[in-house]
């Protein structure tokens, strides 16, 4: 590890003040005191969240009364997981190299900091405490997922068909065999404790088709990542979301991006569409949603992929909704009854979509 605090509870005034001044976030105050209070609640499963509550000797325009830290899991099997997938390399790697250019919202970066030889990190992020978190255990509203979906719209096009160039090679993708073997092995060896644990949340056809996804998880995976192709938040839902008049043209920013990399885009639209809606709105809306979203593409200058393709694209995502609800579900400790709660209402909602949807029908011979 290297040498920054492991979690929020270690963060001291010293270190809050020299990377505080060392980003030019500070000039002429020196930090006296830092207070730290978790956020986690269910939130922050794959790493921990805090809030940093900042004290100065002096005051000093811009200096932030407060920012978000994000630290490793200190659950081990949890932090397994992250490993595997390269979560925390992948979230640093969006903040330090792409944040300032994507058309979305996000936290302003502060201080980053990775030991790959460990996956253990620091990140300071702007605290976007005036704005509104979205809830994924009540779902999104209409309104806020009309902006949602318009949001994620302009991220996709602004990145459509570029990111297999220049320096965005560097990024994480989606299509590589290793992390489509990583997933397929992980997801094997949850599926079954996620039908048994959840049996409720899951219908029969869900089940069925969810065993069927099992020894082809890797080539789904690689099918989704490698038609139309664009950069991909990898975890657009409803806690990750905030929303608010300050935050720009679509009101809405993004936050929480471990899970981000070149992909198929269309995986972010049935995530949002499909985790974070509620079912009867799901049922109302699904339809206009993804018109929104691909009305938002083609006046960002989009073409050559058609409303039908896209509807195509988003059946095929739906399916691959089943890897993070069986992963979830499956043997992910979720902190506490918040958590407990959000799976049991995203593995309630993804099985209705994946039943109605008919998605088993995509599954490879």
């Amino acid at each position: 590890m290297g040498d920054w605090p492991g979690n929020a509870a270690a963060v001291d005034a010293a270190w809050m003040d020299a990377v505080l001044h060392r980003s030019g976030v500070l000039s002429t105050a020196r930090v006296r005191k830092v207070t730290a209070a978790n956020l986690g609640l269910g939130i922050g499963i794959m790493g921990e969240v805090s809030r940093l509550t900042i004290d100065y000797d002096r005051p000093e325009p811009g200096a932030p009364a407060s920012v978000i830290a994000k630290f490793p899991t200190a659950d081990p099997v949890n932090l397994g997981v992250a490993r595997a997938l390269f979560l925390y390399p992948r979230e640093i790697a969006f903040y330090t190299r792409l944040a300032t250019h994507a058309p979305i919202r996000t936290p302003r970066l502060l201080h980053a900091e990775l030991d790959l030889a460990d996956h253990s990190f620091a990140l300071l992020l702007e605290d976007l405490r005036d704005a509104t978190p979205g809830d994924q255990i009540a779902g999104l509203t209409p309104a806020q997922a009309e902006a949602a979906i318009t949001a994620l719209a302009r991220l996709h096009g602004g990145f459509w068909g570029k990111v297999d160039a220049g320096d965005m090679t560097a990024l994480f993708d989606f299509a590589s065999d290793p992390y489509g073997m990583a997933v397929q092995a992980g997801y094997q060896g949850f599926l079954a404790p996620a039908l048994g644990n959840f049996a409720d949340c899951y219908s029969d056809y869900t089940k069925k088709t969810a065993e069927g996804l099992a020894p082809v998880a890797a080539r789904v995976i690689k099918d989704l990542s490698s038609g139309v192709r664009s950069f991909v938040h990898g975890d657009y839902r409803a806690d990750n979301l905030m929303f608010g008049p300050a935050l720009g043209e679509d009101g809405v920013a993004a936050v929480d991006w471990q899970i981000s990399g070149r992909g198929g885009p269309l995986y972010d639209v049935a995530y949002l569409i499909c985790n974070s809606l509620p079912t009867a709105y799901r049922q109302q809306a699904e339809k206009a949603l993804l018109q929104r979203y691909h009305d938002t593409l083609v006046r960002m200058g989009v073409d050559g992929f058609s409303f039908a393709e896209c509807w195509q694209s988003y059946r095929l995502a739906v399916l691959c909704g089943l890897f993070v609800v069986v992963f979830t579900t499956g043997g992910m400790d979720l902190g506490n009854q918040r958590g407990l709660e959000m799976a049991r209402a995203v593995a309630r909602r993804v099985d209705a979509a994946v039943r109605e949807l008919q998605v088993g029908d995509l599954l490879p011979a």
